[in-house]
């Protein structure tokens, strides 16, 4: 699938980027190769995600944002949870981080969920989530409120609230 300059569109674990710009590129000594460059959005520092042209798997990453209505549906779905919780924590730490980098937006809002519910019984356990386990949540939840926040034409710090909402209707 090609994309065009101008584009929002999803790559990898950097969530939700513009694409700013296709053009030749020329890194050290190499001869000049044309490379998508993306600006991801909703972040707080400058960055710039270069990704080969013709590098199929690299580009195979690059995805369009999901309607409206898929979106909806995703949020409609949190509690259709299938991802179990790990007790080994350096497997725990190598599933979910799988699971996060697949891209596969289920999975990463079942991901959600699963440590959502870790939190809360630790929690009435006066017990805390991990380090590790707080970052795969926060990068999670970040990725999936900017794709959400896109498609659903929101602030991506609304999201939480509007998910909240949306969860009490089906309910």
């Amino acid at each position: 699938m090609r994309f065009s300059k101008g584009e929002t569109v999803v790559y990898g674990c950097s969530g939700v980027c513009e694409i700013d710009d296709i053009k030749d590129v020329r890194f050290y000594h190499e001869r000049p190769q044309k490379y998508y460059i993306l600006k991801p959005l909703f972040v707080n520092q400058a960055q710039v995600v270069y990704v080969p042209f013709d590098n199929e798997k690299l580009t195979a990453k690059i995805k369009p944002v999901i309607s409206k209505k898929e979106a909806l549906d995703l949020i409609h779905s949190i509690d259709d949870n299938d991802v179990e919780w790990i007790e080994d924590r350096n497997a725990r730490k190598e599933a979910f981080n799988g699971l996060l980098s697949s891209g596969d937006r289920r999975n990463i809002i079942n991901l959600i969920s699963t440590i959502t519910e870790r939190r809360k019984m630790l929690e009435n356990e006066g017990k805390s989530l991990n380090q590790q386990d707080e970052k795969i949540l926060t990068d999670a939840q970040r990725r999936m409120d900017a794709e959400f926040a896109v498609a659903l034409g929101m602030d991506p710090h609304e999201i939480p609230m509007f998910i909240e909402e949306e969860k009490t209707k089906v309910s």
